[in-house]
């Protein structure tokens, strides 16, 4: 059988240039050592450990899993990725459900810069908290969803147990929390951000 998988630095991208990556690229066949599949996951895995991994993606093979657009950036001197950002197409528009990077301050940077300028672009919206929240919301002023009848619309349908302003006083701003059960079984604190087709 051929060998198909590949590395990141196999694909020729510039450093500095963002890619799509296809779910052929993505998709890990285990027909070979370490591929892109791999340091994608290496970067999703190292962002998320701090709230036990990422809803959705707990090993490599759950890759592209639900998300059907993938982007990524090598920005340092490794040829390995060093961000990477991935979406759903929804009724909204293209929701963000996560980005993760290498650990490194410029890496961050890149992220939450590609983050602020998708958010700004109609039908581009992510459902956020935590850390993520914070810089959004007290660095970039981004726009976000204050009622619930629209948040549930950009969800299709999905249920939410709407909030309003944020349980612990941050914010008074924005006005729009609310807590949602995600894969996971857990209930989590989100703000829907950006501006989806609603």
């Amino acid at each position: 059988m051929k060998l198909t998988e590949k590395l990141y630095r196999e694909l020729g991208v510039k450093k500095g240039k963002w890619k799509k990556l296809s779910d052929k690229e993505i998709a890990n066949t285990k027909e070979a050592g370490k591929d892109l599949t791999d340091e994608l996951f290496d970067m999703i895995q190292k962002t998320y450990a701090s709230i036990g991994g990422h809803v959705s993606y707990k090993k490599p093979s759950d890759l592209p899993g639900g998300a059907d657009k993938w982007t990524a950036i090598d920005i340092d001197d490794d040829p390995e990725p060093d961000v990477v950002n991935f979406f759903k197409t929804r009724s909204g528009g293209t929701k963000s459900v996560g980005s993760a990077t290498d650990g490194s301050k410029l890496a961050k940077k890149y992220l939450i810069d590609s983050k602020v300028s998708d958010l700004a672009k109609k039908g581009y919206y992510a459902e956020v908290s935590d850390a993520i929240a914070h810089v959004l919301i007290t660095r970039h002023k981004v726009a976000f969803v204050d009622n619930e009848k629209d948040v549930i619309k950009a969800l299709g349908g999905k249920k939410i147990e709407w909030v309003g302003l944020n349980p612990n006083g941050k914010y008074p701003e924005y006005n729009g929390w609310y807590n949602r059960v995600l894969p996971d079984g857990k209930k989590h604190l989100k703000i829907m951000v950006g501006k989806p087709k609603i």
